[in-house]
Formats: C-alpha cells, sequence, structure tokens
C-alpha cells in the first residue's frame, strides 16, 4: 500500500499507537466509537484509520490485531469494499490466518461479502488471486463454524449461494460440500418416511374411522348415545340407514375430492365429518402426487 494513499488525518491517530504500549487499548477504542455511532460513514472513517495504522505498526501482534479489527468491522458493512483503499487492504495485507477470529450468525450475513468482493475488479492478477484464496478461507472457516456448532442447514444454505467454483477448487471444501450433501439427503429421508407415515395413517382413517363415524352419526346411533349421556332432546335431523360398504365408498370418494353425490350427510355432524376428510383427502392427493412425481423424475448425482 502505498502511503500517500492514506489520509494525512490519521497522522495523529499513528503516533498515538506508537506511544500506547500494545496499541489495543486506542484500536478498541476506535471500534468502540464507531459501533456506538453505527453509521456507514462511521465505520468508514474507523477502516481508514485502521488501513492508517496498520502502515506503522510496530511489531506483528499489533498488526495482528489491526487486521481482525479490519475485518471485524467490513463484516458488518461488507459494501464497503467496492472501495479500492479497503479492497487493496484486504487483497495485499489481510493473511488467511486473520479470517479464523470471525464469527458468523447468520448466512445472510457472509453473502454480501462474496458479493462486494466479486463486484471489485482487480487490474492486478496476483491480487484477485488473494481474494480468491481468501474467499476459500473465508468460505471454509464459516462452514466449519457452522459444523461444529450443530447447523448443518446452515451449512447447506451457505453452499447453495456460494460460488461452486470455489467450492471445487479446495479439497475441504468439497469435503464439507459431501458433508452438507449427505446431511440434506439424511433430512430428505427423514420427510419421506414421515410422510409414508402419514399416508399410512391417513389409509387407516379413509377406509377404517371416518366410515364407522360416518355410520353412526347418519343411522342415529350417535345421537342416541348423546341424548342418553346428556338427558337432551336433540331433535331429529333426517337419518339414513348405511352398510359398512357404502360408507367406505363414500369415505374414498370424499378423500379423493371426487364426490359423486350419490351418497351425501344428512346431519350436521355428518357434514362436519365431511368437510374435515375432504380437507384431509385434498392435503393427502398433493403429497401423493409429489411422491410419484419424485419416483418419477431423474435423480442428479451432483
Amino acid at each position: 500500500m502505498n502511503s500517500r494513499n492514506v489520509p494525512s488525518e490519521a497522522t495523529d491517530h499513528q503516533t498515538q499507537l506508537a506511544n500506547t504500549s500494545t496499541g489495543a487499548e486506542y484500536i478498541q477504542q476506535l471500534v468502540s466509537n464507531s459501533y456506538k455511532q453505527n453509521s456507514a460513514i462511521t465505520r468508514e472513517t474507523a477502516l481508514t484509520e485502521l488501513v492508517a495504522l496498520h502502515e506503522t505498526a510496530e511489531t506483528d501482534e499489533i498488526a495482528q490485531v489491526i487486521r481482525h479489527t479490519f475485518l471485524s468491522l467490513l463484516k458488518d458493512e461488507p459494501n464497503l469494499l467496492n472501495q479500492e483503499i479497503f479492497a487493496n487492504f484486504l487483497a495485499d495485507k489481510v493473511e488467511p490466518d486473520d479470517f479464523l477470529e470471525l464469527e458468523w450468525e447468520e448466512v445472510e450475513h457472509i453473502i454480501p461479502f462474496f458479493e462486494a468482493l466479486y463486484s471489485f475488479r482487480f487490474n492486478n492478477h496476483n491480487a484477485a488471486d488473494r481474494i480468491q484464496k481468501h474467499l476459500q478461507n473465508l468460505l471454509r472457516h464459516a462452514l466449519l463454524q457452522f459444523e461444529q456448532s450443530g447447523q448443518k442447514e446452515k451449512m447447506f444454505q451457505l453452499l447453495r449461494l456460494a460460488p461452486t467454483h470455489i467450492i471445487m477448487a479446495d479439497a475441504e471444501l468439497r469435503y464439507l460440500h459431501h458433508r452438507a450433501y449427505t446431511y440434506e439427503m439424511r433430512r430428505v429421508q427423514r420427510h419421506r418416511r414421515a410422510l409414508h407415515i402419514y399416508l399410512v395413517i391417513q389409509a387407516i382413517f379413509v377406509l377404517v374411522i371416518f366410515p364407522i363415524l360416518f355410520i353412526n352419526v347418519e343411522n342415529r346411533r350417535l345421537q342416541r348415545l348423546v341424548e342418553d349421556l346428556t338427558d337432551v332432546e336433540l331433535g331429529d335431523e333426517g337419518y339414513q340407514p348405511l352398510t359398512y360398504s357404502e360408507a367406505v365408498y363414500w369415505s374414498i370418494i370424499t378423500a379423493s375430492s371426487i364426490g359423486y353425490g350419490d351418497i351425501t350427510p344428512r346431519t350436521t355432524t355428518g357434514r362436519i365429518i365431511a368437510a374435515i376428510l375432504g380437507t384431509i383427502g385434498v392435503v393427502t392427493v398433493g403429497i401423493f402426487a409429489g411422491l410419484v412425481l419424485d419416483w418419477l423424475s431423474p435423480r442428479r448425482i451432483d
């Protein structure tokens, strides 16, 4: 980095850093002021000062602290990478191990960082190659962090959004990609098992439970039971004697949303049962259609 690119306003801060035993106190104060004001302009000013301070850092420890602080502030304002001074500092000065200090909470916080780096065009091929390495380190560290904390879903989401060529160019990233893919396959298998169990339960409801309920409601048996228990006359709504085969036929026709109308409920309770069965049937038909489509569709191995 050429010193003439550093604003002259940073001179006082460089002197203060040199006169401080570790320099950490001033850097901490700089970060604290930046977060208190919480604005992009304040972050930009703080980043500019960190770039200037890095040029005069007297020890490697101070320089490392400055780089870590630079990345931490930049994480909250990744669009500032569109400025040449920050992009060049990231390419020229930041070391791969510096990314280990970053802590990511959400995938949505990482992707803007990638996008900002890709939007900047470097005239120097070496700088572009270093940025490529930084992106790999950033992605690798974020994936390992999510994996160690058991957040496999975030791993998968990050890999879906990350550039494919970065993943394929690194052996460890390919391994993490495989881990996320394995997690996704297990998740899909669990959901499929749950759907299969649901279909079995739904079949029991359609072929056994709903027909029995419908028979007892429509032949007045359920009403007589309620009247005997409550000693209240519920009145005559109009009833119909049904066999079990007729009730099963009605249940299948209603659940499949066909509804011929040759057998219809005459009681209010029967209509409620029919409405519930019809609603569940629509959901079941949709699930079954999705499973059939999945079975018939070719699978991808990548």
